[in-house]
């Protein structure tokens, strides 16, 4: 063994850097913690490129762990809690932040600081303050550089505030939470078509009450140079650019002709509807999934039947999540009918009416999946997870809250694939959401 082990060690560096890339972080912390040489390698930069660090409190952070942080060149972070003095040694001990995810409780203060972040592009903001939604977003504009916002708050007071974001020209990502009052379709629409580089955007708690249809309709304008917020003037782009659309616990008639027009370049949309619509055939999911021709992702969080659905998904989807949805052996034959030879990603979180025999037959009907989701799915045994081995380009499963799968199983599916397939315990969906938690999650 200890041959083996020395032979192990003179691999060279960017074999074993290549190896760990494929660890969790709990395989990482324990490689780590056997030499120093393995440690400085588990500390490399590019195992820990696109991590986020959360930190639940700065007060326990010592200046080994700041090293640490520095070492493999984090840029990524989650803050919980810090006082104003551990927020500032923060900074100066990891300058180069390009997100920054934090709650504001008390104060702006916080957020003030972040302007020492040159770097910054992504930023997101969990508000529980009372405070006016134009002091906290005269403070957000001031980072000019921004390339992603996320923005959730109890509710949006004051539309008209909103006219700040046109002064982030950089924006590509918007989202916007509310867990009370949603922004109007007119501050919307004043926004959205005044950023132009503008490709992805999340919205919740659309009020039911205006139209849709306005958010992305083209303003009706005499002149082609409009005055905002503080003076400050921008051209309105004459049509948007979105390719990711994300609208949650909303509920709406079908969006109009113009609407869509202005959509036509969305390729990925995630919807969930937070009751029944009083016409099925007529709300704004019908008229994207029917009218909007580059969709090839999709996640629907509807607790209906898939059959309401399944005849007008587009034919050519390589992803798609369903989300607390019934299912019947039917619609999913119909699914893998229209969209088994491009389907690449197939989610089933929660969903009801799956049987044993619907699994299955899951590898024959969709023979191209490189991900499955089955999140909940308390009818996945060994047998029936051994039937995957057939899925030839199958690189990752999901099977959290799973009690019929031991470790004994894992281990003979990982050595049946000849692990190549990694076996997630924890549901990774909602990639177009935030965690505030004033979406709706099923």
């Amino acid at each position: 063994m200890a041959k083996v082990g020395h032979h192990w060690l003179n691999l060279p560096q960017d074999v074993l850097l290549e190896i760990f890339r494929y660890l969790t972080l709990e395989e990482k912390a324990n490689i780590r913690a056997t030499c120093k040489y393995l440690q400085q390698l588990i500390d490399h930069p590019t195992l820990w490129i696109n991590s986020t660090i959360v930190l639940k409190s700065l007060q326990s952070c010592n200046s080994l762990f700041w090293r640490t942080l520095r070492k493999r060149r984090i840029r990524s972070v989650v803050i919980r809690e810090a006082s104003q003095k551990q927020w500032q040694r923060m900074l100066n001990l990891l300058p180069d932040l390009t997100a920054v995810t934090i709650d504001i409780k008390k104060n702006l203060e916080n957020l003030r600081t972040l302007r020492s972040l040159t770097n910054l592009q992504k930023l997101q903001l969990n508000s529980k303050l009372q405070v006016q939604d134009q002091e906290l977003l005269r403070v957000v504009v001031g980072f000019k550089q921004l390339t992603h916002l996320v923005l959730c708050t109890s509710a949006f007071i004051q539309n008209s505030s909103l006219c700040h974001l046109v002064e982030l020209t950089k924006l590509q990502a918007l989202t916007l939470h509310a867990r009370q009052k949603s922004p109007s379709s007119t501050s919307l629409q004043y926004i959205l078509f005044r950023l132009p580089k503008l490709r992805e955007l999340s919205l919740s708690s659309v009020d039911k009450s205006e139209n849709l249809s306005l958010c992305f309709t083209s303003p009706e304008v005499t002149n082609s140079k409009l005055t905002g917020c503080n003076g400050f003037e921008q051209h309105c782009v004459p049509h948007l650019q979105l390719e990711k659309l994300s609208l949650l616990n909303s509920i709406n008639g079908p969006l109009s002709e113009a609407a869509l027009q202005q959509l036509s370049n969305v390729s990925s949309i995630s919807v969930s509807l937070s009751k029944q619509p009083i016409s099925m055939d007529c709300n704004f999911v019908h008229s994207m999934l029917k009218n909007l021709p580059s969709i090839i992702e999709l996640e629907l969080s509807w607790t209906g039947s898939l059959a309401e659905y399944v005849k007008i998904l587009p034919s050519d989807l390589t992803s798609l999540d369903l989300i607390g949805t019934r299912l019947s052996d039917a619609d999913v034959q119909l699914l893998s009918d229209s969209s088994g030879k491009s389907l690449k990603h197939l989610g089933l979180v929660l969903c009801s009416g799956i049987t044993e025999i619907m699994l299955k037959k899951l590898p024959k009907q969709f023979p191209l999946l490189q991900s499955l989701d089955l999140s909940g799915c308390r009818l996945l045994k060994p047998d029936i997870l051994f039937s995957f081995v057939e899925l030839a380009f199958l690189k990752e499963i999901i099977i959290s809250n799973n009690p019929h799968l031991t470790g004994a199983a894992m281990k003979q599916f990982r050595t049946l694939t000849d692990n190549r397939v990694h076996v997630a315990q924890k549901n990774k969906r909602n990639r177009n959401q935030c965690d505030c938690g004033f979406v709706l999650n099923l």
